[in-house]
This record gives structure tokens, sequence and C-alpha cells, in this order.
């Protein structure tokens, strides 16, 4: 484990949380959310990073051979930064970055055994790690959660395919 300490949270000192609008406090709290979840994350692991860790995962999810920016799509970022992480998880022996043999400018990432010894090492902690992050929440509020967290990421695509006109 890494050795400098988290900061710790104390945003709900000082702040009337009551007085924020959900839609705001939800917008702020999501954003908040991911960066301390990068923060913690970045402690789980003492061979990657968080934002590595997201990367294999969405190699692994997409197996066989997925291309670079079918990972970056997955993860929901780009092309240039999915080929900076995967380049560090190259170096660390966890995948093999190659050239598709039917189209030359796809770059595949196939995983070594690496990977295997990797999940076998964390897979008690991990288990662990996502059993405190939920305490407490029931299935029925996880699956409303899961609704409503869905129906924010097609509003957000609605909203970039706009951008993007």
């Amino acid at each position: 484990m890494k050795q400098n300490k988290i900061q710790p949270d104390n945003i709900h000192m000082s702040i009337d949380l009551n007085s924020i609008d959900d839609r705001y406090y939800l917008f702020g709290m999501l954003t908040a959310f991911a960066n301390r979840m990068q923060t913690v994350g970045d402690y789980v692991f003492e061979e990657i990073t968080w934002k590595q860790w997201f990367a294999l995962l969405g190699a692994c999810m997409l197996q066989p051979l997925p291309s670079i920016s079918q990972i970056a799509n997955f993860v929901g970022t780009s092309h240039q930064n999915m080929k900076q992480l995967l380049l560090r998880l190259q170096s660390t022996g966890f995948i093999i970055l190659e050239k598709d043999e039917a189209d030359q400018r796809r770059t595949l990432v196939k995983l070594t055994p690496a990977v295997e010894v990797f999940e076998q090492k964390y897979r008690q902690s991990n288990r662990l790690f996502m059993d405190n992050l939920f305490a407490g929440i029931s299935d029925e509020d996880l699956a409303k959660a899961r609704m409503v967290i869905d129906q924010l990421y097609q509003n957000l695509k609605f909203i970039a395919q706009d951008i993007n006109k």
C-alpha cells in the first residue's frame, strides 16, 4: 500500500446541504465522488493507479482483443488518454498492444497472464472494498440509483451530441 494519507472530507462541516437544490447537490456530489473515488482508489493497488485499473477493467470486459478506441469509448475518455494509460499498462506487463492485421490503423489490446495473477491477488480485498462502499444500501436503492445514473448518462450523451453539431 502507498504511504501518503488520504485527506479527510470536511465539506459537510461548512455547508448547509439541505439548502441546495437536489439536482445541483447530485451534480456536485457525483463530481466530488468521482474525485474521491480516484484518490482512494490510487491507494488500493500497489502496481497501478486507479485510472490504469479502470482501463484494464475495460480491456477485460471487452475481450477478445478490443481496440484502443473501443476501450476509450467504454471508459469515457479520449483515444489519446487511453493510449497513454495502456502504454503504462504494457510497461508493467499486464497487456500487449499489437496492430490489427486486418486494419493496420487499429491497435488491439491483448491481456497477459499477469492480469489473472493481479486479479487473484486483489480478489478478496476488492470484494471487501465493494461491500464497504455499498454498506447500508438496499438492493432496491441500488436499482433506483442505477436507473438514475443510466438516465443521467443518456442525457449527457445527448448534450454532447448537441455540442458537437
